[in-house]
């Protein structure tokens, strides 16, 4: 089980780095304002050769790997609850990386997740057997 919780901790740090990176790289480039097929093409070729797409993109394939190895370690009612953990990470990210204002409200959500988090690990053990 200790594999699990360290191999989705770092899935989830990585999601949450690489969700922050890709919002940032999205700021540089801009927001999709039209639809006609050059735009588009010239729009998502800017954004797939922005460094922070490029690198958002390569964590949040580190968190899949992850992902994929924990479901060959736990159940599937133990692996991807944890991936909720994201959303601690996402919030410390986005107030220090992208300066936004994350509110009491959120704060007490992402809490709420968490003790959740907490209560499908205590009761985690395999119910499957390979």
């Amino acid at each position: 089980m200790l594999r699990v919780i360290i191999a989705m901790i770092v899935a989830s740090a990585a999601t949450a780095g690489g969700q922050v990176l890709i919002k940032k790289g999205m700021q540089t480039v801009g927001s999709l304002e039209t639809y006609q097929p050059m735009a588009l093409l010239s729009y998502f070729g800017q954004a797939l050769s922005n460094p922070y797409v490029i690198l958002g993109t390569i964590l949040n394939g580190i968190f899949y790997f992850l992902l994929i190895a924990s479901l060959s370690w736990a159940d599937v009612t133990v692996a991807v609850p944890f991936t909720a953990i994201e959303y601690i990470f996402a919030a410390i990210l986005a107030v220090t990386i992208l300066q936004e204002v994350v509110s009491p409200v959120r704060w007490a959500g992402i809490v709420l997740v968490i003790v959740g988090v907490v209560l499908v690990s205590v009761s985690g053990e395999a119910t499957t057997h390979p």
